[in-house]
């Protein structure tokens, strides 16, 4: 099974949006397994050491590690409420009482955060987020046939291998407009996904 499909059901599974999953682990490992970060990073979705162990999967084991990545991604959502803040928290952490991070832009900016994190941060958002509106397309089937596994749509989801570049985002566009089509794309998933 190629690392992608693991991914996708893997976030099926858990119930995470499976481009989101997809394009945080292609973004973070380019889907290398062996991937080691700076920061001692590890694996696909680039678990931290102690992260991994919080999650109770062993990072450099590629189903775990997927497990986790996917894990996290679900827990970071539950939390924010807004794929953008859980990327955010993904990416630059969401804090604590000595790392000023996310909760503390959240706590002290409000609604103008975005503006207050990390250029790379604000970077690694637009990238995932525009690649979800631009890679992925959802197919609707208005004839009422059967699409592969049941229901009347298909998603469409391109296949990346291991060693291979992912696609480019489209540039143009505003950091909100491009957020607020996200989250209606990553909302639409999420509905054609259950309707499966």
């Amino acid at each position: 099974m190629l690392i992608a499909d693991q991914i996708i059901a893997e976030a099926q599974r858990q119930g995470v949006p499976p481009a989101l999953a997809l394009e945080v682990a292609t973004d973070e490992s380019s889907l290398n397994p062996a991937a080691i970060g700076k920061a001692r990073e590890i694996g696909l979705f680039q678990l931290m050491p102690a992260t991994a162990a919080q999650l109770g999967v062993d990072p450099t084991d590629v189903s775990q590690n997927i497990q986790g990545g996917v894990s996290l991604l679900r827990q970071l959502l539950a939390q924010y409420g807004d794929p953008a803040k859980a990327l955010a928290a993904y990416n630059w952490g969401p804090g604590d009482a000595q790392h000023h991070r996310l909760d503390y832009a959240l706590s002290v900016y409000g609604a103008g955060w975005f503006a207050h994190i990390p250029s790379s941060t604000q970077g690694y958002i637009n990238k995932i987020l525009g690649n979800m509106q631009t890679q992925y397309s959802v197919t609707f089937n208005p004839a009422g046939l059967a699409a592969p596994g049941g229901g009347t749509s298909v998603l469409n989801i391109p296949i990346y291998q291991a060693g291979l570049p992912a696609i480019a985002p489209s540039g143009g566009g505003s950091v909100w407009g491009t957020l607020a089509v996200a989250v209606a794309v990553i909302l639409g998933l999420g509905y054609v996904l259950s309707e499966s």
